[in-house]
């Protein structure tokens, strides 16, 4: 099965906090990655099956609009094998 990969950035670190903890807990999903980038930007990598991924990029972007926090949002449905390593 390919996993897929969704990438969310918002701006501070309290909406990133609500965003991940309903994207983990809406779909079945794992954190990849949380880093800090650069003045108040947050980037979020998950991973999972695509529909999972999807719904989950999708709730997180809903919460940052929301917020006014949105930065950019991503799904990569099936990434080059060897991008893990990027991460």
């Amino acid at each position: 099965m390919y996993r897929s990969f969704g990438i969310l950035e918002v701006v501070g670190m309290t909406t990133a906090m609500i965003c991940l903890d309903t994207m983990l807990k809406s779909a079945y999903v794992d954190l990849l990655k949380f880093e800090k980038i650069h003045s108040g930007f947050i980037s979020i990598i998950i991973q999972g099956d695509l529909a999972s991924v999807q719904y989950a990029i999708e709730l997180g972007t809903e919460i940052a609009i929301q917020k006014g926090s949105l930065h950019a949002s991503r799904v990569i449905a099936r990434p080059y094998e060897g991008i893990e390593k990027l991460f």
